[in-house]
């Protein structure tokens, strides 16, 4: 899915180029399990030698007498019945062969079914629609067969995560675990956040559009960059997109009519009442550079907080440094960064394991030794706590100082420190219609989370600051939170950050980021349009979680940006519908960014518990 708000296939800024950072995404493809450079364990390899029987497409009725398509693996010489681990996937149940070979040598059978309308399956498939009620009944289905000792667990990443949430709200009897890995949290962070569409989510629909996996299509960049230069062009609105692009059929045109977490997304995600009915363990496992944190952090998030104190005391989180797929497959680097052997797990195993623990009492993973498992990049260790109150615990506060500073200069920036003394003010300039070069778009940029090259580029719509440089190691682990005082010359804006690492080389690590149309700023689902050239106070949604030990000499880095991001809906700047708005109405905004004494400007980082931390090495 994609990126928690700001997507890396669509900003300018340092990230790989749109299909690039898809397939990286693993939306589809993206379940191999993480190589492993030692040799395998005579057990296991014993275990590789068990014969798997599979049967192919399965019809399994629904409730309403459309037919499923179940793909079933098993250990034929199991003679008891076992465990039976469901998966239900709009990406073509074939794709999880792997899964099922592995699961059926390990004392499970494992049952992968295409979604309703998908592969061989009947129906029709409306994302988010039809998921809740047919993975209830195959839950119920699979707990009633001759291999099935009544237990069924579920397993899946991204949309698969979502799929496993929304069956869980239906309560079904026989449903024991969950395991949602990067999962979707509709109208949260997909198909938009904070307000905002991606254009990705049309290419989404159409790679889900009809039976087949429609891989060519998705995997053509040039296709989508080119509707989205042609819809600049005619100066459209973001709904033209489906016409020119020709992904017509989806329910693209009704998904952009609720650009927020309102009745129609809520509908398919568990709600207080359901959190606080759900009796079942669940393993939630995202990354710092997860598309879909967000999303996974927020269902974590509402079960902690209406979940029974029993059932919630079952609830593991695993946070790696990886992305979208590498919270599958996870490796030791990622966008130039290089992490270490602690960051790859072996994810066939840990699931194993936890099924092994809370299906058939085994002992509790070695990788999950407390509710909360976070790894530290630059330090290649884990830190294990309770709570995440625990790893985000004590407050580190910079406040932002714009005086002195000019737009699109990272040459004169502003500062993050202590406490500002003198006012200052910046004004960021916004023109939608702005689009990036030719080169720009098909740039490379294999190290993504460390290229600088746009950083350097000259853009009013943006101010840098920075921190003096760190005196000593310092981890931060958390999400980052912005607040700034605002006025705007329009009635909406938008308003982006990114916080990276510079090093004392003068490298840098991209950390976080967060964004917001300000016309959101209040929350809930109604836009409220900006009063011009009132002095606001606006509070960014909380920043993607990371946690990294910032070296000694290094500096943290700030950007602030009002955009127009590539792939990004664009705003007008008006107030206007976004969906149906076309482009002929787009103003250039000014956006001015206040700081000094009372303006309650700052970036607000937590650090873990020092009780967590490996305490530090002697000196030499």
């Amino acid at each position: 899915m994609p990126p928690v708000i700001a997507p890396a296939s669509s900003r300018p800024r340092p990230r790989p180029r749109p299909l690039a950072a898809l397939a990286a995404l693993g939306l589809a493809l993206g379940i191999a399990p993480a190589a492993r450079g030692d040799a395998p364990t005579s057990d296991a390899a014993a275990r590789a030698r068990i014969p798997v029987r599979i049967a192919w497409d399965q019809k399994v009725a629904m409730r309403d007498g459309v037919a499923l398509s179940a793909t079933v693996y098993r250990d034929p010489k199991e003679t008891k019945r076992v465990p039976a681990i469901v998966t239900m996937t709009p990406y073509i149940a074939a794709h999880a062969a792997r899964q099922g070979v592995y699961f059926a040598q390990n004392g499970y059978v494992f049952v992968a079914v295409d979604s309703r309308g998908r592969g061989n399956s009947d129906g029709r498939f409306v994302p988010g629609q039809v998921e809740a009620h047919d993975g209830y009944d195959l839950v119920e289905w699979a707990a009633k067969q001759p291999w099935c000792d009544g237990q069924v667990a579920m397993w899946g990443g991204s949309w698969l995560g979502f799929t496993q949430w929304t069956t869980a709200k239906e309560m079904p009897p026989h449903l024991k675990a969950i395991a949602p890995t990067a999962a979707v949290y509709p109208g949260v962070d997909y198909p938009q956040a904070h307000g905002m569409f991606f254009n990705y989510a049309l290419q989404w629909l159409q790679f889900v559009n009809g039976r087949a996996l429609n891989q060519g299509m998705f995997d053509s960049e040039a296709l989508w960059r080119n509707a989205a230069m042609q819809l600049f062009a005619q100066k459209g609105s973001f709904q033209d997109l489906e016409g020119i692009a020709g992904a017509t059929g989806t329910v693209f045109r009704t998904w952009i009519q609720h650009p927020r977490e309102d009745a129609f997304w809520q509908a398919m995600t568990p709600t207080a009442a359901d959190y606080a009915k759900l009796r079942i363990p669940v393993l939630t496992i995202t990354g710092a550079y997860d598309a879909d944190q967000l999303g996974a952090l927020t269902y974590y998030a509402r079960h902690m907080a209406s979940g029974a104190a029993e059932v919630i005391a079952r609830h593991w989180l695993l946070i790696g440094p990886w992305s979208h797929s590498g919270t599958r497959r996870p490796t030791p680097d990622l966008g130039g960064v290089t992490f270490g052997p602690g960051a790859v797990l072996d994810m066939e195993a840990l699931h194993k394991a936890w099924y092994d623990h809370v299906l058939k009492g085994g002992p509790r993973p070695e990788q999950l030794p407390d509710r909360v498992n976070v790894f530290v990049m630059g330090t290649n260790t884990w830190i294990h706590a309770p709570d995440l109150a625990h790893v985000e615990n004590t407050p580190l506060r910079f406040e932002l100082d714009v005086a002195g500073a000019v737009a699109g200069d990272i040459g004169r920036t502003g500062r993050l420190g202590a406490k500002v003394k003198n006012a200052g003010a910046v004004v960021l300039t916004s023109d939608p219609l702005a689009v990036p070069s030719s080169e720009e778009l098909e740039a490379e940029f294999p190290e993504f989370l460390r290229d600088q090259r746009d950083s350097y580029k000259v853009r009013a719509s943006r101010v840098v600051l920075q921190t003096a440089p760190f005196d000593a190691a310092t981890v931060i682990s958390g999400r980052p939170r912005v607040h700034v005082q605002v006025s705007s010359d329009q009635p909406d804006a938008d308003l982006w950050a990114e916080l990276d690492e510079v090093l004392p080389d003068g490298s840098a690590i991209q950390l976080a980021d967060t964004g917001l149309r300000l016309r959101y700023r209040g929350g809930g689902v109604a836009g409220v349009p900006l009063v011009k050239n009132k002095l606001e106070r606006i509070e960014l949604p909380p920043m993607t979680f990371f946690a990294r030990s910032i070296a000694k000499g290094s500096r943290l880095r700030l950007v602030l940006d009002a955009g127009p991001f590539w792939g990004v809906q664009a705003n007008n700047h008006t107030g206007g519908d976004a969906a149906s708005e076309p482009l002929t109405a787009a103003r250039v905004g000014k956006l001015t960014i206040y700081t000094g004494p009372g303006r309650d400007s700052a970036l607000e980082l937590t650090r873990p518990d020092d009780a967590l931390l490996p305490p530090a090495p002697a000196p030499r």
